[in-house]
């Protein structure tokens, strides 16, 4: 699984899940995925969060990236599609988890049907099988969710851009309301103050020198860096400071 997505693959896999799998569900969200892939010419993913895997569906753009036959399996044991995160540009990748993580933001209160209209959608930057760079649109469903809100059903549809690079942005299907993703979607995700301790991270600073500008003690200095890490789900502050970065959190 690409470092990024790690540990945000653990938001999904700690929630608490109301019910068991909903086999008739279930069923029914894997024939949409196939009617996108099919359609589409897509590569589509679907994560399940309780049986841990994801259902994958191959169309034209498979092919366009040169997938071979054993990387094209019908189920894999991960959330997360490896076998695209291992051909993406990974400025792209720390980008996306950003918009992931406002994603989760913005709808992590909506019960499972209202959350059901939203999709996520931004671009990212795909190797094809000639080694040319490629654009990819990546949008995100929420197809299904338990009663308790949970998050279960996720589909991930990847298409060629034919067009101009899009901005990353969070749309209501229902209300047709376009949601562009700016500063003001994750500025929340971090305190005033521990976006002043990610800062002095990104440059250069050592605790004990973040704690003598900010004026606290370095035992607080090491508590405000393990909130930014649970909360931008990453495993150090390097990676952090790249998805503060993509987020606009960093100057």
């Amino acid at each position: 699984m690409d470092k990024y997505f790690e540990p945000i693959n653990k938001i999904y896999l700690s929630q608490t899940f109301a019910e068991t799998v909903d086999e008739d569900k279930l069923e029914e969200c894997l024939h949409v995925a196939m009617v996108y892939a099919e359609t589409e010419r897509a590569i589509v993913s679907m994560g399940d969060s309780i049986r841990n895997c994801s259902y994958c569906f191959y169309g034209g753009l498979a092919d366009v990236l040169g997938l071979s036959m054993e990387e094209r399996r019908d189920i894999i044991p991960s959330l997360y599609e490896d076998f695209v995160f291992s051909r993406a540009d990974m400025e792209d990748l720390a980008h996306r988890h950003a918009h992931e993580l406002a994603f989760i933001h913005y709808t992590r209160l909506m019960n499972a049907d209202e959350r059901k209209d939203y999709v996520l959608s931004d671009m990212i930057r795909i190797r094809d099988k000639m080694g040319e760079w490629r654009q990819v649109r990546h949008r995100m469903f929420p197809l299904a969710g338990t009663s308790d809100g949970s998050y279960w059903l996720n589909m991930c549809v990847y298409t060629l851009c034919h067009d101009s690079p899009d901005t990353a942005k969070i749309v209501n299907m229902h209300t047709g309301e376009c949601r562009i993703l700016t500063n003001n979607d994750y500025e929340n995700i971090l305190s005033p103050r521990e976006r002043a301790v990610l800062q002095l991270i990104g440059d250069g600073c050592l605790s004990k020198e973040i704690a003598s500008r900010l004026y606290i003690s370095i035992n607080t200095v090491n508590r405000h860096r393990q909130n930014i890490l649970q909360k931008l789900k990453v495993g150090n502050a390097i990676e952090a400071c790249k998805v503060a970065r993509a987020m606009g959190l960093l100057s």
